[in-house]
């Protein structure tokens, strides 16, 4: 069963009494993304693939924030660098 994308969905939910952060999703991008940093994951899996993750999320800090615009000639700077950096990595 995989999920339709208007029944996709990843909640982030914050207990204050506790601090404890919980996850829940079961979005392909978030479960790749959080699937580490969940202690305890319960997994829902069809087909030995990961459909929905759910947990807590310790030691985190979770944080929202604007979405970055680049124009071009910025995009294709921070690429160079991006290239020139990771050639160096691969040296050592």
């Amino acid at each position: 069963m995989t999920y339709k994308l208007s029944d996709q969905e990843t909640v982030i939910h914050y207990q204050h009494d506790t601090g404890e952060w919980r996850l829940y999703t079961n979005v392909r991008k978030h479960i790749n993304k959080y699937k580490s940093l969940v202690k305890n994951p319960r997994l829902v899996q069809e087909n030995e693939r990961i459909i929905s993750l759910e947990g807590e999320l310790p030691d985190v800090v979770v944080s929202v924030y604007k979405k970055r615009k680049l124009d071009e000639k910025t995009r294709k700077a921070m690429g160079e660098k991006l290239k020139a950096n990771r050639g160096q990595q691969n040296e050592n």
